[in-house]
């Protein structure tokens, strides 16, 4: 049974805003324009015109087309020879997304071999470009790693935090960092504890795991850490691994099918 990836990207808005710089769902709306196309190696890319599945979703597909040179050999019964004709051929393929306005994510299928996830936001970010929607498109991590690189290790020494302000607002689970940030009125705060002498940090702290969230959903900012194991040191940083979900073929028999999909994992990661 074939199996597809499911990415998670955050949508971050630049501070200088295009379009009409009305609310983010208005605008992401008018930015998933089929009349605007993107030529990336070869490849005209457009989105289909977008649904909007109840108020808080947006779903569209995002494909692309390819003219290639094509030769038809055929029998000419008149001339008695074979005869060579060149034409063209059109080659295409696409995937489906969902926009979360509300929290301001992307998920988006990996179609291989025609899309791959790199590939996808390469043209998801061109065409934003084209409608005036100035954003950075970043794909999401998984903050389940470090909970499972942490307890591999026999303690950890270092943990180092950076969070950002977020746009547009902060992780129920933020906490501690986020206090930091908004009561010195930052633009990020660094945290880094380091463990006592032959000692170790609590790998399940409320303030790690709430950096983590933050970053996780939010995809800016970053946490990294120093555990020792059999006396060696061992490092891990945020970003390593990212937040997927795989959709098999008997959920996506239909565009409808796998629009509804998606919905519902965004719902199980972000609520709602």
């Amino acid at each position: 049974m074939a199996e597809r990836t499911v990415y998670f990207a955050k949508i971050t808005r630049s501070g200088q805003m295009g379009l009409l710089d009305r609310s983010f769902a208005e605008d992401i709306a008018l930015a998933v324009d089929p009349h605007h196309q993107a030529t990336r190696y070869g490849k005209s890319w457009r989105f289909s015109r977008p649904a909007t599945l109840e108020e808080r979703f947006v779903s569209a597909k995002l494909g692309f087309l390819r003219t290639t040179p094509a030769a038809e050999t055929t029998y000419d019964d008149d001339l008695e020879d074979f005869v060579t004709t060149v034409g063209v051929a059109n080659e295409g393929s696409f995937s489906m997304f969902v926009i979360d306005v509300d929290h301001e994510i992307l998920a988006f299928e990996e179609r291989l071999p025609n899309i791959r996830q790199q590939a996808f936001l390469g043209a998801f970010r061109r065409l934003l470009d084209e409608a005036g929607f100035r954003a950075n498109v970043e794909l999401l991590t998984d903050p389940s790693d470090f909970a499972e690189w942490a307890h591999s290790v026999d303690r950890v020494i270092r943990v180092r935090a950076v969070v950002h302000a977020p746009n547009p607002g902060w992780n129920e689970d933020a906490g501690a960092l986020r206090d930091i940030v908004v009561q010195a009125g930052a633009e990020r705060a660094e945290v880094v504890a380091v463990a006592p002498q032959d000692g170790g940090l609590d790998p399940d702290a409320q303030w790690i795991g709430g950096a983590l969230s933050q970053i996780a959903d939010h995809g800016e900012g970053k946490l990294t850490a120093v555990g020792v194991k059999r006396e060696t040191r061992v490092k891990w940083r945020s970003g390593r691994r990212l937040r997927t979900a795989v959709i098999r073929d008997e959920d996506a028999g239909s565009p409808e099918g796998v629009w509804a999909w998606i919905t519902r994992k965004i719902r199980e990661v972000y609520g709602g």
